[in-house]
């Protein structure tokens, strides 16, 4: 029976050449894949000037300015107390008039 002869290794430098050589083909690959897509048509890559418009929602407010009320009197209110043991005690608490405010224009109608 005959033995195959062992089979020559690569040297060094040749392993390091061919390192380069596949590694510089990895790195430009992506460029010429983008190099070779279709380019589009002339008339849609110089583009149009009016741009479509999709309105989503409309929203559309009215807003009524009234007079303000005239001040009203001072109200009691009656709040059971906290600090009593007898069942149906209330105490009277008078509550302060509200502080008038600026007298806002009589009626206007605005929006935005």
């Amino acid at each position: 029976m005959t033995e195959r002869a062992p089979r020559r290794r690569a040297s060094k430098r040749a392993l390091r050449t061919w390192a380069w050589i596949t590694g510089g083909l990895a790195f430009l690959a992506p460029v010429a894949a983008l190099g070779a897509s279709p380019k589009p048509p002339a008339d849609v890559a110089q583009g149009t000037t009016e741009r479509p418009v999709v309105v989503i929602r409309k929203i559309t407010k009215r807003i009524v300015v009234h007079e303000q009320p005239a001040d009203a009197p001072v109200r009691y209110v009656y709040a059971p107390s906290s600090g009593s043991s007898a069942p149906g005690s209330t105490t009277a608490v008078a509550a302060p008039a509200p502080a008038p405010a600026p007298a806002p224009p009589a009626t206007t109608t605005g929006g935005s």
